[in-house]
């Protein structure tokens, strides 16, 4: 007889899949989170003020995109914001 692997099994409940993210790995979960954060920072700063700040979240939304590609997320979603969407090779 197999018993079973975790707590809850037994009347069919499986358990939450653990995900172990690697040295430069981040879930699509992770990283549209990101994306949404770096977006709205850029939407309420002052590019001419803070040049720096919003250069280094420009970056930030760069270097997601391929993450956000390979997961479809940039197939499902939108871009309102003209400048975020200037960021992405769209």
């Amino acid at each position: 007889m197999l018993y079973p692997s975790h707590q809850g099994a037994q009347d069919g409940r499986l358990a939450a899949p653990s995900q172990h993210y690697g040295p430069g790995q981040q879930s699509a979960t992770s990283a549209l989170n990101s994306f949404v954060t770096y977006a709205k920072a850029i939407q309420d700063l002052d590019k001419k003020h803070f040049p720096d700040e919003y250069a280094g979240h420009s970056d930030r939304i760069r270097e997601l995109e391929p993450l956000l590609r390979a997961h479809g997320i940039l197939d499902v979603m939108q871009i309102r914001n003209p400048d975020v969407a200037a960021l992405l090779d769209q």
